[in-house]
């Protein structure tokens, strides 16, 4: 068995201050060691809350950032709700007028249908047709001529004589 070390007994107590007495020299040396451990750990102790102090406003900017981002993205989350909804309606609309251009030109005439009418209009020449105030114009010509050559084949007879002659 290996050999064991023997540990001193520990200090009587004497308070947590011991203000104004001596420690025995056989402690001094004890005492300058301790002082060293103290200092150290005091530095060490130091250096863990610094670094835990670093760790705290890491995380405090991490989750400033966290907050700042979220937001972004919930605005960017609801412009884009509100983009997708305008393009649905925008293709629901543009569906609703296919399905009006679909019914005109189911209702269009066909181009057999339009073949037989050209023919037909071939057929009857409407360039030839007349309207109505045209011919009146010309029905009241020839009423007029008619009258004219009348009055040329019996120039002598008046209105008043055809009156006496009645």
């Amino acid at each position: 068995m290996p050999e064991q070390q023997q540990i001193p007994e520990p200090p009587k107590k004497q308070g947590i201050l011991s203000f104004g007495k001596q420690a025995p020299i056989e402690q001094g040396l004890n005492v300058n060691e301790m002082m060293g451990d103290v200092n150290s750990l005091s530095r060490r102790l130091r250096l863990l809350e610094e670094g835990f102090s670093n760790l705290r406003r890491f995380f405090q900017v991490t989750e400033d950032n966290i907050h700042v981002k979220n937001k972004n993205v919930t605005v960017e989350i609801k412009t884009l709700n509100s983009e997708i909804t305008e393009v649905r309606k925008e293709m629901q609309e543009i569906k609703d007028k296919m399905l009006l251009v679909i019914k005109e030109l189911q209702t269009v005439a066909r181009k057999e249908e339009v073949k037989v009418l050209e023919k037909y209009i071939n057929m009857w020449n409407p360039i030839r047709f007349v309207t109505h105030n045209e011919v009146e114009e010309v029905v009241n010509e020839i009423m007029e001529r008619k009258e004219m050559e009348k009055r040329q084949k019996n120039p002598k007879k008046t209105d008043s004589d055809e009156e006496y002659s009645s």
